[in-house]
């Protein structure tokens, strides 16, 4: 993630966010606690802060403040946003200009691609449950509200875990700014892989979003919607195997089960992909 972390402020050091949609920000990275303001381990401070800068933990009365209503404990931090609307089509761009292609098709097996390219990179999320036999992905369902604010949010806060509900779902509360838009959320569902909307869910984070910031008291309602977050137990599975398919034997690099950290672990996840796919790589290797 940190490899992620300083491409992403690099990005942000450029002032073309209309492009690619990473800017810096500051913000409070939270978690219930016992009483307010408690010292916390170095074990639970946000892997951003090692790239990005100190994280300085709040004190009670800054806590109290943040959250009148649920005791808490957390640090000041810096980091970035990334806009993916913006900043996936500036890698697909990068990718075409570099030569790449797009070819849409239902991939059923790995046999039905083995002629045509001599190296396979299976990014399926979910779909290597079936393409790769791997049964230990499984959906996370989440639900976010992107609403409209009257002036510019450049600050964030993440508070992890705030209501507990079930043993297989629970709900989180951050908004992230994107220009004049913030996205709030949201929850985590397992095993829940339909796209419905929750009404009941979305008030609970429209409220909490007008309750626990200024510039939100306001804000407009632009969409609700909801996501699906492939994860996998065991962790993230970054390794190449061999196959024979198709009268010949092919490398195969997994990248997938990322779950919510896709865009926060791509860089590096795709820098080890690239290391495991040099020793393949011949004058004229089709990937």
């Amino acid at each position: 993630m940190c490899d992620t972390s300083r491409h992403f402020l690099k990005l942000s050091a450029d002032d073309r966010y209309q492009i690619h949609g990473v800017m810096k920000v500051d913000g409070v990275y939270a978690k219930i606690t016992p009483t307010y303001g408690q010292q916390l381990s170095d074990a639970e401070r946000p892997i951003s802060s090692r790239v990005f800068g100190k994280a300085v933990l709040l004190s009670a009365e800054e806590c109290r403040r943040l959250m009148p209503y649920q005791t808490c404990s957390g640090w000041h931090v810096k980091s970035v946003c990334v806009d993916t609307r913006r900043y996936l089509p500036y890698l697909l761009n990068k990718f075409h200009r570099n030569g790449g292609h797009i070819r849409r098709c239902k991939v059923h097996s790995f046999s039905q691609v083995a002629q045509e390219y001599d190296v396979i990179i299976n990014c399926t999320g979910l779909g290597s449950r079936e393409l790769a036999r791997d049964s230990n992905m499984y959906p996370v369902k989440g639900q976010l509200l992107r609403m409209e604010t009257e002036g510019k949010v450049t600050n964030f806060n993440y508070f992890i875990d705030l209501f507990k509900k079930t043993e297989n779902a629970h709900t989180s509360f951050y908004f992230l700014p994107h220009g004049n838009e913030v996205v709030v959320g949201g929850s985590y569902i397992k095993d829940v892989e339909n796209r419905n909307v929750d009404a009941d869910l979305s008030r609970e984070l429209e409220a909490m979003a007008r309750q626990l910031h200024p510039g939100m008291k306001k804000a407009k309602i632009l969409q609700e919607y909801t996501g699906i977050r492939p994860l996998r137990r065991g962790g993230i599975r970054i390794e190449k195997e061999f196959k024979y398919l198709e009268g010949k034997t092919i490398p195969i690099i997994h990248n997938y089960g990322h779950g919510g950290y896709g865009v926060g672990g791509s860089w590096g996840s795709a820098m080890q992909v690239a290391e495991l796919l040099a020793p393949e790589i011949q004058k004229k290797s089709k990937l």
